[in-house]
């Protein structure tokens, strides 16, 4: 994530869209309307599916913008207030704008297992997610990304936000340089970046680490740089193309 991107005019026109203040999640939110929106997807004629979606804006702004959205969750964790387990009953209840009612689903679902014929969507999005699927080398976000490259249709776009580690530590759900790679992006056969991967590191985000926090249930906003332990992180965004 680049701190500059606070001045970046096309971020803060979606951010606006989605009623939304700058901060690391929606800087997330934002690059992914970009994406979609650069290679023609928001249109009348596409399906999205939102993998560990919750109850995120882009959902209902997706609802406004294209055929159909499809939210997908456990929606079983009633002490998690960013995923109510009654939204895929009264999603309603936590638009922050009028939608299109008729154009939102909500299902439970296994992010690794999407219970949808091949070939369905145009548009994927998973949104600083895919780290806490579990297993050995990240291979619960490596299975969920397998899942939607197999639900996505030639063409289709898939935006996938994550844990970035700055400092190249070692860890089990978050992705470094090397494993961002190893562990996932070189082992997709049909999913595609749609340009080389940019990993600078600017000034202008270092000298956000003058605020960094120890806690990331402390964190105010906006905020750029995490530091967990000896862990440096930030977000890191990955627009795959399937071919």
């Amino acid at each position: 994530m680049l701190v500059e991107d606070l001045e970046n005019g096309e971020v803060r026109e979606v951010l606006s869209s989605l009623q939304q203040d700058f901060s690391r999640r929606s800087w997330e939110w934002a690059l992914a309307v970009i994406a979609m929106k650069r290679f023609g997807k928001l249109n009348n004629n596409n399906k999205a599916i939102g993998i560990a979606s919750a109850k995120e804006p882009l959902l209902f702004y997706l609802a406004n913008n294209v055929n159909h959205v499809y939210a997908t969750d456990l929606y079983d964790n009633t002490k998690d207030k960013n995923v109510p387990s009654d939204f895929p009953e009264n999603p309603k209840k936590y638009a922050p704008f009028p939608y299109k009612e008729d154009a939102l689903t909500a299902l439970r679902m296994d992010a690794t297992n999407l219970e949808f014929p091949s070939d369905t969507f145009d548009i994927a999005f998973s949104i600083s997610s895919i780290e806490h699927f579990g297993g050995k080398n990240h291979s619960g976000a490596l299975r969920c990304l397998k899942e939607v490259e197999r639900v996505l249709k030639t063409g289709g776009i898939a935006a996938i936000s994550t844990e970035y580690i700055l400092n190249d530590k070692e860890h089990p759900e978050f992705f470094n340089r090397r494993t961002i790679h190893d562990d996932l992006i070189n082992n997709l056969q049909k999913l595609q970046l749609v340009e080389p991967l940019d990993l600078r590191i600017t000034i202008k985000t270092l000298d956000t680490a003058m605020g960094m926090f120890d806690d990331p249930a402390d964190i105010p906003h906006p905020h750029i740089l995490i530091r967990y332990g000896d862990i440096l992180f930030t977000s890191i965004m990955l627009v795959f193309q399937k071919q």
